[in-house]
């Protein structure tokens, strides 16, 4: 259903910036993902660049001549469960994503949770970020209206109690953007649980 015409379905834009190549499991995943979605047209978006936030605005332009209602960026990295669109479809949110662990061997999220206002909607399957990572976001094609371009690039952080200065993500450069144009942040508990970030680890004669 589109606010032009409500017989028509929901068109989503499925953009996977990328290298020459993807991780069969983040295209198998993504099929099934797209076979256990109802009453959706789905436009594929590939954007092949050595620099990601190059990516993600082109992906973002083409989504937007391609006249999609919801732009989701899975990056060819994420093995998605079948369920995340119509999780994150179920919420009615502008900007909603999973919270997926960093290919570190100790746990590390990837987004940051707004921890003064948690508890807000714990019941309903949310909670709400403060920075929310790009692997695997659905965004209402209406937000990037009200933001300024290029909507992704990389930045730098100062620490108020350092003195020195560190690579702000065009993920979270693209959090701050929305967070200032009245924008919310969700991050899908559930997705978060059972999404996974597929990584490459070597294994010696030794113990691992």
């Amino acid at each position: 259903m589109t606010a032009n015409n409500p017989d028509a379905p929901i068109k989503i834009a499925i953009c996977f910036p990328s290298g020459p190549m993807v991780h069969v499991d983040f295209m198998i995943s993504t099929a099934i993902m797209m076979q256990h979605t109802p009453d959706v047209e789905f436009i594929l978006i590939n954007n092949k660049s050595p620099n990601i936030a190059v990516s993600r605005n082109a992906c973002v332009a083409m989504a937007q001549e391609a006249k999609a209602d919801y732009l989701l960026f899975i990056d060819s990295d994420m093995d998605v469960p079948p369920d995340t669109i119509t999780r994150f479809l179920s919420h009615n949110k502008d900007i909603v994503g999973a919270n997926y662990r960093r290919r570190t061997e100790k746990f590390f999220p990837t987004g940051v949770e707004d921890i003064k206002t948690s508890e807000e909607l714990v019941d309903c399957g949310l909670l709400p970020a403060v920075f929310i990572p790009t692997g695997c976001l659905l965004i209402k094609m209406s937000v990037f209206d009200h933001l300024p371009k290029p909507y992704f690039f990389f930045g730098l952080r100062e620490y108020e109690d350092k003195d020195e200065k560190a690579i702000f993500g065009e993920d979270y450069v693209f959090s701050v953007k929305a967070i200032n144009a009245g924008y919310k942040l969700w991050f899908d508990m559930a997705i978060s649980q059972k999404i996974k970030h597929i990584g490459q680890v070597s294994y010696t004669v030794g113990r691992n």
